[in-house]
């Protein structure tokens, strides 16, 4: 966030600016009755320290910036691996459109998708989209949509509202921890984001938050968003609602946070190149909306060193549907072709969460009861971490029993830094569902990496293994589809990171794994070139930077086996070629992006046919009045 200030007003000539110093100066104004002096403090405002200033004055002088103690956010927990962490500007300048498109950036994790933005996405990990589990300021996302069938449709995620994402690379499923965005100053805050792009796409966001003098703090935020494909469907609007109300002082912290994602969905046409062929089961219109909230009680902060801390949440999580179809169509096919909803949903669930947790000498401990409640039926999930990170030490251990799929788990990891240039990692989990019907057998996972740096590059290689285990279906993309048996597999990554020359880098990472499977491909290949500087030498204030990116994908086919027996499979090899352009101004960044520069017709899931040749482009504005 960036600090603004408020300057003091006296009927008197106005004083020189000193905005440009970065340190306390006195700023003394000649030809005036009263000798006043004006002082900047930490926080960047101006301040009137004269004790005979007049009494009209005084009146008129604007309240200064102050900071408060900031509102309470949620156990982020040790990362074993922390290049999975995006936070401030490096979760904004990221590229990513929406969550998925940050996931798929881990080695192991696979998107796909039916379409562009309103179109259900699904990351799988390892080849289980089923173990992608989501955490909303502690709040765990459960999968309630029947649609669904018990996986996350990540469209209904939020990206634009948050300040950080860390992602908990365990050995046999991804934690995805998300917080939500936060003010701490009494100058209101004001963002606006304007985007626009092939596809039809338009969006628009605005924010403001602003802190009262008192502790109080007052959040709004909204987005919206269109896009047209007339030719494969899957296109729409959506309207999400982001808005918090809470207090702070001290250790104490108050807040109710509530976000609504309406959506207003079109069906999606499989295999648009063959117009004749009828294919069923495809994503269906959709219209309705999800909600979340929550109000939040807490004491300490999990991030701090050495406190205990303790945190109450009571929330609820609905889906509902307005309508079985859209309220338009953008295809040109008749109504009798397209896909149709054949599942009436509206349905809640509760769930109140106690954390508390603690640290000191470098060890950090937790303990979080989750209790869900819906469907006439209540379930307590009891869970435990801890961790010590001193030095070139980190250890993390988690446990937990009766998660939202009724899996037991535990695992652990390690990471051993003995000198500069030497890094190994490792972790190992089991987890137990409790039915193989419905979660498949018990399963053991685990990774091992090391990583050197030579010449300022990181080389990084290891393996990963998974053993037979059944992985879930996305019914919402192909209605045909079923939950089938896995064998144990192994895998290759490796990865290579470094500047080329002065501000130019590389960033390569691959996977390779011993055959290509459900929802999982034999080979990913992900490689950025980047250029990034703010140019210093030119611009000490910072108030300039630049971001260039061109981003190459390979993955080959994986398959999607349906419940007749068959296995449908994605396209050829992906090979797309795309590239991204970011220029930032004091706080104002424009930026570009060009996703499959060269137009290739190529599909993440079977039939459905990703846009080509796609641009997307726009500003973000940030100011402080």
């Amino acid at each position: 966030m960036l600090a603004g200030s408020s300057i003091a007003a006296a009927q008197q000539p106005t004083p020189r600016d000193t905005t440009a110093r970065p340190r306390i100066v006195p700023v003394q104004i000649p030809a005036s009755p009263v000798d006043t002096t004006l002082r900047r403090d930490s926080t960047g405002a101006v301040r009137d320290t004269t004790a005979a200033d007049s009494a009209t004055a005084r009146r008129k002088r604007l309240a200064a910036d102050t900071v408060k103690s900031p509102l309470a956010r949620a156990e982020r927990p040790v990362l074993t691996d922390a290049r999975w962490l995006w936070a401030g500007e490096a979760l904004r300048n990221s590229g990513a459109v929406t969550l998925a498109d940050l996931l798929e950036r881990i080695p192991g994790a696979t998107a796909f998708r039916a379409n562009w933005i309103p179109a259900p996405q699904y990351v799988a990990y390892n080849g289980d989209a089923g173990r992608v589990r989501v955490f909303l300021d502690g709040v765990e996302i459960d999968a309630i949509d029947a649609r669904n069938r018990g996986l996350l449709d990540l469209v209904a995620m939020p990206l634009w509202q948050l300040e950080e994402v860390a992602v908990d690379r365990a050995p046999g499923e991804l934690r995805v921890h998300l917080r939500t965005w936060r003010v701490e100053r009494t100058t209101p805050l004001t963002r606006t984001d304007i985007t626009s792009g092939s596809e039809g796409t338009n969006l628009y966001r605005g924010y403001f938050g602003k802190r009262l003098h008192n502790g109080g703090a007052i959040q709004l935020a909204a987005q919206q968003y269109s896009t047209v494909s007339q030719r494969t469907g899957g296109d729409g609007s959506s309207l999400q609602v982001f808005g918090r109300l809470g207090w702070s002082r001290k250790q104490w912290s108050v807040d109710a946070t509530w976000n609504r994602v309406s959506i207003d969905r079109n069906p999606t046409t499989r295999f648009p190149q063959y117009p004749a062929l009828t294919v069923a089961g495809a994503a269906a219109a959709f219209k309705g909306s999800v909600n979340t909230a929550y109000g939040r009680i807490a004491w300490g902060d999990p991030d701090a060193k050495a406190a205990p801390w303790v945190q109450l949440v009571a929330s609820t999580q609905s889906v509902g549907e307005n309508h079985k179809t859209s309220s338009t169509s953008s295809l040109p096919s008749t109504p009798s072709t397209l896909p149709t909803d054949t599942v009436d949903t509206a349905t809640s669930r509760s769930q109140y969460v106690l954390a508390v947790g603690a640290s000191r000498w470098g060890v950090r401990g937790s303990a979080t009861a989750r209790l869900r409640a819906g469907n006439g039926r209540t379930d307590l999930s009891p869970s435990a971490r801890l961790a010590y990170e001193r030095g070139w030490v980190a250890l993390s251990a988690y446990g937990e029993s009766r998660g939202s799929d009724s899996t037991q788990r535990v695992d652990a990891g390690v990471r051993l830094t003995p000198w500069r240039w030497l890094e190994l990692a490792g972790t190992v989990g089991h987890y137990t569902p409790k039915s193989v019907l419905t979660g498949g057998p018990a399963f053991t996972a685990s990774r091992a990496e090391v990583a050197t740096t030579l010449w300022r590059h990181r080389i990084s290689g290891g393996m990963i293994s998974r053993g037979l285990t059944s992985v879930a279906p996305p019914t919402a993309m192909d209605t045909a589809l079923a939950r089938v048996f896995t064998g144990a597999v192994t895998g290759i990554v490796a990865g290579l990171s470094g500047p080329i020359y002065r501000d130019l880098g590389i960033d390569i990472s691959a996977v390779s794994w011993t055959g290509s499977g459900a929802y999982r491909p034999q080979m990913e290949v992900q490689s950025r070139l980047i250029f990034e500087s703010s140019f210093p030498g030119k611009f000490p204030r910072s108030n300039f930077h630049l971001l260039a990116e061109a981003f190459h994908e390979h993955r080959t086919p994986m398959f999607f086996p349906s419940a007749t027996g068959g296995a449908g499979s994605s396209s050829s090899p992906i090979d797309i070629l795309s590239a991204r352009l970011e220029i930032r101004i004091e706080s104002g960044t424009v930026f570009w992006q060009g996703r499959n520069l060269f137009g290739k017709i190529y599909e993440t899931a079977p039939g459905y046919v990703m846009p080509r040749a796609q641009q997307y482009y726009g500003l973000r504005w940030e100011f402080w009045n």
